[in-house]
C-alpha cells in the first residue's frame, strides 16, 4: 500500500505579517546587514592586504597594545614609507 502523500498546503501565509512581540528579532531591522560595515570615507578605496602568520600576530599585538587599529597602523606605515622613498 503506497503512502499517502503529505500536503504542506497552509503552513505558510505569506500573505499576512507577523504578529508583533516586543521582542527583536534577529535581521527585522532596516539594513541590518549594513550596519556591521564601516562608513567609507570620501575618496576612500579598499584594498585587500595578505599578510604571513609571525606578522599579523605581531600585528594585532601591537594595535591592541597601543589601542590603535590595524586600519591605523598600516596607514601609518605606508604613509611613512611612501614619504621615505619620495613615492
Amino acid at each position: 500500500m503506497a503512502k499517502k502523500p503529505v500536503a504542506l498546503d497552509g503552513l505558510l501565509n505569506t500573505e499576512s505579517r507577523p504578529t508583533d512581540t516586543g521582542i527583536p528579532q534577529r535581521g527585522a531591522g532596516q539594513g541590518a546587514a549594513q550596519d556591521k560595515k564601516p562608513a567609507k570615507r570620501p575618496g576612500e578605496k579598499r584594498l585587500t592586504l595578505a599578510l604571513d602568520g609571525e606578522t599579523y600576530k605581531r600585528l594585532r599585538l601591537h594595535a591592541a597594545e597601543t589601542d590603535q587599529t590595524h586600519q591605523a597602523i598600516l596607514e601609518a606605515a605606508l604613509a611613512e614609507y611612501l614619504k621615505r622613498t619620495n613615492a
